[in-house]
């Protein structure tokens, strides 16, 4: 075993501490870089050790915290006479009261049912409505305040190299390798990686984890001279836990709510917590409020965490624990850290691999009896017949037009003009049939709505045969340039996860205007010109500017994509006149985009000139989206091929189609 590893690790708290004490401990060389200690989820958990009160029904998910919780008792000790912090780790059980009796009652070792009386006895003070409870001898808890203390003592203690105030712009990788981390201190590089960001995590690697809110407070317990406080138990409720410290403070959590990345306490979430407390246990009514404050909890799709390798070969994963931070330490640290120096794999690990999100066995299927609206009309899902191939030129105006008329965009060729979207549909299936019908070859994707699975965005990213389609990335829900960056870079990560390593395609969209959806032409260039810097090939989305344009163009741009009206609009093209200054002006493919509401609109914009088309909502949202997706790239076809072929000119009169001489008399 090697061991002078250069080990960086991204993110300084429960996960990243933990993970780099037991790295160091094994003769690492550790460097742990986080923007801000305090912000750490951990520092705004209970410190609960409850995987048998949670009630896990995932049965990986079971093991991994039963392992923990027993690794808890030795690892605190270590930790201690280390450092000298006490930990607050009480191995104290926790109770789980209930207002329903369960049908059935099977008690072991691990949980003992207690009936209203039994309970009343060993937590005297209960809600009337509690007619029982379960105790859970085995659980238990630790002070979340003081293990974070401890463990960051025990790191500088052990001579691991702690870097605070550093923010990290980006994960840094060349031929499938990480080669260095990019912080607001400049480029650091490692041999290894840990990614161990918490909720932050999804912003530097294509993972869908997302930040779930969760407030709380504390109450301070009243103490009679020479008596114990008087709530003795963790009691594990409805949606409500209140966790007894051995100082007289009494930790109350914890809402969970969905609200992206909104901050500080509100008086919804307060009331909520202190209204559920008091039905569990009446007497905190009048206890005296402490402290309130709230976090951040990494959340995935499936509440479960992401450990093990990550897309590199030298870039590992421990992140989206949930509400299970705390309680996972101890496992993560010390699975990651065999991963890590003796190549050791744990097989519990596969169950936790962030590969879950992207196999195609995760695919979203519509069965039958789902409740999406059916199509009325089924159409094979193959892509329209290309024109027919000849051996000869056909000749219109001295323009000779070929079959090989191809969409070129940064070095790329495409046999279709038309693009299509991925939102809005009726169903998953509806989507995939619809991109099959329309027989085009890029598919816009929405890097955000990816990585959260929002809603019709569930396993999209395996939805279609990335080998045959060309993903373009967007930065949708982008309100500023800095941000659209960022998730550019995402953008292109996952591409490179589904298989497109050389795909540097992203589509920009920087939208501050929640109305009618309009781009923010400053931010646009802004932004356009760092990712051009960065490598990327740009299709900014704009409105029909023709300097706007033209700047873009002049920074790199590979298209310009101006809007024929709103986006989802349907009102077609407004802006015909300025498109077609941008058309005639510009070096670059021009691409049509938002607005189109039919196929003759669709023709209309390849009539003009435009190099191809962007359409969405106008299939997405017909009674028929399948029918509709193939009218859009037979209109497309037919635009560009009338483009081609030279209209006639516009004449005030009348001229007409047969010859007046000859004429039969």
């Amino acid at each position: 075993m090697k061991t002078t590893r250069d080990i960086l690790i991204v993110g300084g708290g429960v996960m990243g501490l933990a993970i780099a004490i037991e790295l160091k401990r094994h003769g690492a060389k550790v460097t742990v870089i986080s923007k801000d200690f305090v912000e750490a989820a951990a520092n705004a958990a209970a410190g609960m050790l409850a995987p048998m009160a949670e009630k896990l029904t995932s049965q990986a998910m079971l093991e991994l915290c039963l392992r923990s919780r027993w690794l808890y008792p030795e690892w605190t000790q270590k930790l201690e006479e280390l450092t000298g912090v006490d930990t607050g780790y009480l191995p104290c059980g926790i109770l789980a009261p209930v207002y329903r009796r369960p049908q059935s009652i099977v008690e072991d070792d691990s949980a003992v049912w207690l009936d209203r009386q039994a309970i009343e006895q060993y937590e005297p003070g209960l809600s009337d409505r509690v007619v029982g409870g379960w105790w859970y001898p085995e659980d238990g808890q630790v002070d979340n305040r003081c293990l974070m203390r401890s463990l960051l003592q025990a790191a500088q203690t052990l001579g691991v190299e702690i870097q605070e105030g550093v923010n990290v712009k980006a994960i840094q990788q060349k031929q499938g390798k990480v080669n260095g981390v990019l912080t607001s201190v400049g480029l650091l590089q490692a041999e290894q990686y840990v990614l161990a960001a918490g909720s932050w995590s999804g912003q530097l690697q294509p993972l869908p984890v997302r930040p779930v809110k969760g407030q709380m407070l504390s109450l301070r317990m009243p103490q009679k001279l020479h008596q114990p406080f008087p709530l003795q138990r963790v009691l594990f409720g409805d949606n409500i836990y209140l966790v007894p410290r051995q100082d007289g403070k009494l930790v109350v959590g914890a809402t969970v709510e969905e609200v992206d990345w909104t901050p500080f306490n509100t008086p919804q979430g307060i009331q909520n917590l202190l209204q559920k407390a008091t039905e569990l246990y009446p007497a905190v009514a009048d206890w005296q409020i402490e402290e309130l404050w709230w976090g951040f909890r990494p959340g995935t799709p499936d509440e479960l965490p992401i450990l093990g390798r990550g897309a590199c070969d030298n870039l590992f994963l421990a992140t989206g624990h949930h509400r299970n931070g705390i309680l996972l330490a101890p496992i993560t640290a010390a699975l990651i850290a065999d991963l890590i120096l003796e190549q050791e794999s744990d097989p519990l690990l596969k169950e936790f691999s962030y590969q879950r999100f992207y196999q195609s066995s995760n695919m979203t299927s519509i069965s039958s009896s789902s409740s999406a609206p059916k199509l009325p009309l089924q159409i094979e899902s193959n892509p329209p017949a290309p024109l027919p191939a000849s051996s000869t030129s056909v000749f219109s105006n001295e323009l000779i037009i070929e079959d090989t008329d191809k969409l070129t965009i940064a070095g790329k060729t495409f046999n279709s003009r038309l693009m299509t979207g991925t939102g809005k549909y009726p169903s998953m299936e509806a989507m995939q049939q619809s991109v099959a019908a329309s027989g085009c070859e890029i598919v816009t994707v929405a890097v955000r709505r990816v990585q959260t699975k929002a809603p019709g965005h569930e396993g999209l990213a395996e939805a279609l045969d990335w080998s045959k389609i060309w993903m373009l990335p967007n930065t949708a829900g982008c309100k500023t340039a800095e941000e659209a960056i960022r998730v550019a870079r995402l953008g292109r990560e996952m591409a490179k996860l589904l298989g497109q390593e050389d795909n540097n395609f992203i589509k920009l969209e920087v939208i501050p205007d929640a109305k009618y959806l309009l781009p923010d032409p400053i931010g646009t260039l802004e932004a356009a010109e760092k990712l051009v810097k960065e490598g990327f090939a740009v299709l900014p989305y704009i409105n029909a500017d023709p300097l706007l344009a033209k700047r873009l163009e002049e920074a790199g741009c590979a298209t310009v994509m101006p809007l024929g009206s709103p986006i989802g609009s349907g009102q077609g093209i407004n802006n015909a006149a300025n498109i077609s200054i941008i058309i005639e002006e510009a070096n670059v493919p021009v691409v049509v985009d938002a607005g189109i509401g039919t196929p003759s609109e669709a023709a209309l914009g390849m009539e003009m000139g435009a190099d191809a088309l962007l359409v969405n909502s106008a299939i997405a949202l017909a009674h028929n989206p399948v029918a509709m997706a193939r009218a859009m790239g037979l209109a497309a076809e037919a635009g560009r091929l009338a483009y081609l072929s030279g209209r006639i000119p516009i004449k005030q009169y009348a001229a007409a189609s047969s010859p007046l001489t000859g004429t039969i008399s």
